[in-house]
Order: C-alpha cells, then sequence, then structure tokens
C-alpha cells in the first residue's frame, strides 16, 4: 500500500524568489539603462524599490561612471534671436523655452561666444560686458571688460 504524504495546514511550498527582489542584481539592471535623461526617472516610477535605487547617490555616480560623458541636450542657433534648439527625441526632448536666455537672446545686442558643461558665455554690446547664463536655472553672472581689453 503506498503510504499518503500529508502536508500540513497553512503551509505552502516557498514560492521561487524573483530576480528583481535581488537588489544587486536589480542595480545591475538599472546600471545598464541607456543614458538618456528619462532613463532612471522612468524606472523610479515602476516600483519604490527602483526609485530608492536609481536616486542612490552612490548608484548614481556608479551610473555616471559607467555611462562617461552626459549626452548632448542640444544647440544654441542664432537666427531672429539665440534659441535652444534639443537634438534629443521624445520623451527627453527639451522645449525651446525651457532653456532660454531671456534678454540676452537679441542677437544684434549680443553674441553667444561659447558653451561649456551647461552654461553659455555670452557677449553683451549695450552693456559691455561678458555674461555667465545658466540656462537651467536662469542664473546669470555678469563680467564686466577693463576698458583696454
Amino acid at each position: 500500500m503506498a503510504s499518503r504524504h500529508r502536508r500540513r495546514r497553512g503551509t505552502s511550498p516557498a514560492a521561487p524568489r524573483s530576480p528583481l527582489e535581488d537588489e544587486d542584481l536589480l542595480m545591475e539592471i538599472l546600471l545598464r539603462l541607456p543614458r538618456e535623461p528619462s532613463s532612471l526617472p522612468r524606472a523610479s516610477a515602476v516600483r519604490k524599490q527602483w526609485g530608492r535605487l536609481a536616486t542612490d547617490p552612490k548608484f548614481v555616480a556608479r551610473f555616471r561612471a559607467h555611462h562617461g560623458k552626459p549626452p548632448l541636450l542640444g544647440v544654441f542657433e542664432l537666427g531672429h534671436e539665440i534659441r535652444f534648439r534639443s537634438v534629443l527625441d521624445p520623451p527627453d526632448r527639451i522645449p525651446p523655452e525651457r532653456l532660454s536666455l531671456g534678454r540676452y537672446s537679441n542677437p544684434r545686442h549680443t553674441k553667444v561666444l561659447g558653451c561649456r558643461h551647461g552654461r553659455v558665455l555670452v557677449k553683451d554690446w549695450v552693456r559691455d560686458e561678458v555674461v555667465v547664463c545658466d540656462p537651467i536655472t536662469g542664473k546669470q553672472h555678469r563680467v564686466s571688460i577693463p576698458p583696454k581689453f
């Protein structure tokens, strides 16, 4: 006669653990997301655990080190005004008005001398000064030009 094995009431076989519950594995997956600006915010919206990992300063430092240089967001073009043009596709595309140079966008009074690390160096012909603009924050730092320059 075959013996029957009885299962105790209230117990069930352990469910297999999901790979996404392993934080080390999840961090490796998140690390390999594309470097586009929307990648980490979109991933962090999936679950609280993902958001916590994606915003951890140590993880963000690893993400930046893994991907190297940040992507080019866009360029400033000269036309009727100095205007930002995003080079990214949606959802990462940045509207031109978001990165305005404000009063320094008139090419009759100003000239863009260069852009580095998110800042724009502008020559203001009217005030005879150079202005360092941070289009993301809207902050501007004016530097007077010495008369003998």
